[in-house]
């Protein structure tokens, strides 16, 4: 990606932010990101958000992420996909680093682009849709660390994403605005001490594709040898880690993740315009992240990534996860090996 396209990412995520605050967003919750916080003598002390050989964060990262061939259905017809690929940029920048406050800010841009060979062929709208412009994620977010005491804290997290079929340069983008997706992500937790930490909360999210309210429930913990810990926030996401030094590591487990995507029909004869593709997928995986030079890392991830929900529905609608009513368009797609790999800038 060059400069003037990356230019036109951070504008865009900028006018995101004033629009309103969304969505691709507890997945991002990693308290190795702050600094410590050491109070001076004398004076009332706070536990701080560290937990000690949790992975680095991630303060920069550029990475490439690839599906392979699969099968997409709906309507009665089936369609093979080639493969799923687009880049992922991301920041997590710690703003203020204090013993009783810590608060970072982030921003996301993933993109995805469906290499359909028979596209032509097809009579389905989703398809032309997703063959030429693909499906673009755009956000910021926001990360406040409040502790309490020398034991509570509480943790806010919101982000807002810009999702849709469009690109960058499109000439449609502005419309997307207005169809931003927040998520919002709020906890009450402990730290036991300077190995572990575990934290209750609720979360107002997209993750399951339809808009959902889902209990979570965050734990990062490192055994006492310092070789194995774990790093999880689940239902969303959990992982085992194995710590071989401290500049590699090797994690084992699964993530969802998942949005709501605006579809505009640009050349479609349907007669509404405020489709939503519920897209959500779990990738089970595993991850080697390795310094090759100072902070600099390398991170490579490769798993299986399945089908959660791949529907369509008229408008942002929330969905119980033990409600049955039927969406718009129903789709399935098959189960595809992945893999991700990526060059990050990692706090010190």
């Amino acid at each position: 990606m060059n400069k003037k396209i990356l230019l036109s990412s951070l504008i865009i995520m900028a006018s995101t932010a004033y629009a309103q605050q969304d969505s691709t967003a507890e997945e991002a919750i990693d308290f190795s990101q702050f600094a410590d916080m050491a109070p001076a003598e004398g004076t009332k002390r706070y536990c701080t958000s560290k937990v000690l050989d949790l992975s680095p964060n991630k303060l920069i990262s550029v990475g490439f992420d690839y599906q392979g061939p699969h099968s997409l259905t709906s309507d009665g017809e089936d369609v093979e996909v080639n493969s799923v690929s687009g880049t992922r940029i991301s920041g997590n920048i710690p703003v203020i680093s204090q013993t009783k406050v810590v608060w970072a800010v982030g921003f996301t841009h993933w993109q995805s682009f469906y290499d359909i060979p028979k596209h032509s062929e097809s009579k389905l709208d989703l398809v032309h849709n997703l063959h030429k412009n693909g499906l673009s994620t755009t956000g910021i977010n926001t990360t406040l660390f409040k502790p309490l005491n020398e034991r509570n804290f509480i943790l806010a997290f919101v982000s807002a994403d810009m999702n849709g079929n469009y690109q960058l340069n499109s000439s449609d983008i502005g419309d997307f605005l207005g169809k931003t997706r927040y998520s919002v992500a709020g906890f009450y937790g402990w730290k036991r001490n300077d190995r572990s930490m575990v934290a209750v909360g609720i979360s107002r999210t997209y993750r399951p594709g339809a808009l959902g309210y889902i209990p979570l429930v965050m734990f990062n913990h490192t055994f006492e040898s310092r070789k194995w810990g774990v790093e999880a926030l689940f239902p969303a996401r959990a992982a085992m880690r194995r710590t071989f030094n401290p500049r590699n590591i090797l994690l084992a487990g699964y993530e969802l993740e998942g949005n709501s995507y605006h579809l505009i029909n640009r050349d479609s004869k349907l007669p509404f315009n405020d489709l939503e593709l519920k897209r959500s997928e779990l990738r089970f995986r595993l991850t080697y992240e390795k310094s090759v030079y100072n902070f600099i890392w390398i991170s490579v991830q490769a798993g299986y990534r399945v089908n959660y929900n791949f529907n369509i529905d008229r408008g942002d609608q929330f969905r119980s996860i033990f409600g049955g009513d039927p969406y718009t368009i129903e789709n399935r797609l098959t189960n595809p090996f992945y893999f991700n790999v990526s060059l990050n800038l990692v706090s010190p």
